[in-house]
């Protein structure tokens, strides 16, 4: 059973800005800059909603009147504590708002309040039970986010919310031809290694594949398996190794036709000889035994024990496993090691951690301006002092000094983006069944018994499958 924990905070009468500073410990409040690049409408509620809200202003964009105000988040490996500091921005700025957030460990309670129209007034859609947002956004389940969008940012109203973000949000949270989703975190992909126990071992991390892999052959010969990760969660080894090593010998475009389900996609070369590539790290028996019944918690926990010298994960690695790091063990992100070196520091870099808005959200205009506040400078700095993770605020971060660990995230990202805009890879979110199938092709392949050819025809017939089948709506990039 899923656990439920609902916060709920009464509507105040008087802000406390001394609170929220003192908590980051910010000498002075952010400027407010000139006049707004665009005010926007109000955002009222649902569609049978009555109240036409408060007037809008430069202020107020949405026109926030009061009420009831809840969200659904998934509490996971990131935590969200992060939120108690948004909400409080966001009750300093609207105290006539009653604030009801729920954490939950299983979105799938979601679900029916979609089927009963009584959704939350917002919910995030990341971890256990996560929706389809597709569906979703297909049935005209969830408001566009482009009112948002062209709001004045919280910290600088001479520039709109979009403006105030990195690159790469607004393409993350498209669904067809509407913007749905507001993606708030940078998901990178890391190759993690212990660069004390590299630094001990007088080994350095490589920059091309075939140096990877005769590290590995030498780090084997030293009594320790090169590779972990999670055989129980095959998007791990699928997001962190396969997409970016097709795309380091292909180019991102291969990944483009598997989206657009274009007649043989599964068959190009590159995805051939990334299949080819990772079946080596079975056949040379260089990882770790017993990944296929771990957990990623528990492939992450034989790591740390020095287990294995590599595990793909993505940058919120330290937040989740930070009461179980080693003294001394110094967690390092790097890219996948590429067949060229001059594309060895590409990694997927996508904005994740979405953030949607239910059609039938009985309190909109509430739920727009706590996004607002989200995408403060302030609260994406609170998030990331407490969970370590990159937010797609832009410059946020610039002159935040946190953990070592995340310097390197940090890095590796500026690192990949001047090699080349990562593109996310999107047939994974469009069409479920697929994927499904996909990455258990691709756990066999590694862990079990499948050769390249089973594992490319497994792929391709359910490609096949899924452009034929005209119950699923179809989404092209």
């Amino acid at each position: 059973m899923s656990t439920l924990r609902t916060d709920v905070r009464p509507a105040r009468s008087a802000p406390h800005p001394s609170s929220r500073r003192s908590f980051l410990g910010l000498a002075a409040a952010l400027g407010t800059g000139g006049l707004s690049a665009c005010a926007t409408g109000g955002a009222h509620g649902g569609a049978d909603s009555e109240s036409s809200g408060a007037p809008t202003s430069q202020d107020n964009p949405f026109g926030v009147d009061g009420g009831e105000f809840s969200a659904f988040v998934f509490d996971g490996g990131d935590g969200v504590k992060h939120l108690d500091f948004t909400q409080e921005l966001f009750e300093e700025k609207r105290p006539e708002v009653t604030t009801k957030i729920v954490r939950a460990e299983d979105l799938s309670t979601l679900q029916p309040q979609f089927v009963n129209q009584t959704p939350p007034d917002l919910f995030q859609n990341s971890g256990a039970g996560s929706l389809d947002v597709n569906s979703l956004a297909t049935n005209q389940q969830l408001a566009s986010l482009d009112d948002l969008m062209a709001a004045p940012s919280w910290d600088d109203p001479s520039i709109t919310v979009e403006e105030s973000l990195n690159p790469g949000v607004r393409e993350a949270g498209t669904v067809g031809d509407q913007l749905v989703g507001l993606n708030t975190t940078q998901y990178a992909w890391a190759i993690w290694h212990d660069a004390a126990l590299f630094a001990d071992k007088g080994w350095e991390m490589p920059r091309t594949w075939d140096e990877l892999m005769a590290l590995s052959a030498t780090i084997k010969a030293d009594g320790i398996y090169p590779w972990a990760f999670t055989g129980m969660h095959a998007n791990y080894f699928e997001q962190g190794v396969f997409q970016p090593l097709v795309a380091k010998i292909g180019g991102q475009e291969v990944w483009r036709n598997v989206d657009n389900l274009e007649d043989g996609a599964w068959q190009q070369d590159a995805i051939r000889e990334a299949a080819e590539a990772v079946l080596q790290l079975r056949t040379d028996e260089l990882i770790l035994p017993g990944v296929a019944q771990m957990t990623h918690i528990q492939s992450q926990t034989s790591w740390l024990h020095h287990e294995a010298a590599f595990i793909p994960v993505g940058a919120w690695l330290e937040n989740e496993m930070k009461s179980a790091i080693p003294e001394g063990f110094e967690l390092t992100a790097t890219a996948l090691p590429a067949p060229e070196e001059s594309l060895a520091d590409l990694t997927p870099n996508n904005p994740g951690g979405g953030w949607y808005v239910p059609a039938d959200a009985s309190n909109r205009p509430a739920a727009f301006e706590f996004l607002r506040a989200l995408l403060s400078r302030e609260s994406a700095q609170n998030s990331a002092e407490l969970t370590n993770a990159v937010t797609m605020v832009k410059g946020a971060h610039d002159d935040q000094e946190l953990s070592p660990a995340f310097s390197t995230i940090t890095t590796m990202i500026e690192k990949s983006n001047a090699v080349e805009a990562w593109a996310p890879v999107k047939y994974d979110s469009w069409y479920p069944s697929m994927v499904e199938e996909t990455r258990a092709a691709l756990i066999k392949l590694v862990l079990g018994d499948l050769d390249v050819e089973g594992f490319l025809s497994r792929c391709q017939k359910k490609a096949d499958e899924t452009k034929t089948d005209d119950a699923i709506a179809k989404q092209t990039r």
